[in-house]
């Protein structure tokens, strides 16, 4: 057999034996186009309290529950607001009723205490001690948990829309445990607001 001959089928082999080793190698590309909507941009800030007072850490001096006994209540109205540029929700995210060391009394005191707070009442009506009414939003003990069922809008632009006035309720059960007797409350609120 002729050298190139050789030369030839030697090489048609390797080739064969390399392109065999190589696998198979695809591609796949898909593509398609969406529609990504309108980013809007604002700032978001939720105050309490009522005007010149409101601020985005509010002392609640108004619901001062250091004479409260068993089978009584204080109540007070809590202004929220938007003070931003952006629509936004509110929720409450977890009260407490605990001061920062609690003794065992103050525990008691506060795990004994009804939490109330409702929508759709005027100041003045909740100022004056009425009756609740409105809307319930929460009721139940002042714990980490405590939460509307529903987060609550205000609008950015100024007007009725963009504030809302609670009522907040402290109250003490007539049958409290012995156990709350000498006990302290410090009620602590924390809301969150979010972009609509």
């Amino acid at each position: 057999m002729p050298k190139q001959l050789k030369f030839t089928l030697v090489a048609a082999v390797v080739l064969a034996l390399f392109l065999g080793a190589q696998g198979t190698a695809a591609v796949w590309r898909a593509e398609r186009n969406i529609d990504a909507g309108t980013m809007r941009t604002g700032n978001l800030l939720l105050l309490v309290g009522a005007e010149p007072k409101e601020a985005a850490n509010y002392e609640f001096i108004e619901l001062d529950g250091s004479n409260l006994v068993p089978g009584q209540y204080v109540q007070a109205p809590l202004m929220l607001s938007n003070g931003g540029t952006t629509d936004l929700l509110y929720n409450l995210v977890g009260a407490s009723a605990k001061p920062e060391t609690p003794t065992d009394a103050d525990t008691a005191l506060a795990d004994s205490s009804i939490l109330s707070i409702y929508a759709g009442m005027t100041a003045v009506a909740c100022d004056g001690r009425q009756a609740l009414s409105g809307q319930m939003l929460y009721k139940g003990t002042a714990n980490s948990t405590a939460k509307f069922a529903v987060a609550r809008p205000l609008l950015s632009e100024n007007g009725d829309a963009s504030k809302e006035n609670l009522c907040v309720r402290l109250s003490i059960p007539s049958n409290a445990p012995q156990a709350a007797s000498g006990g302290s409350l410090k009620l602590v609120l924390n809301f969150v607001g979010q972009q609509q």
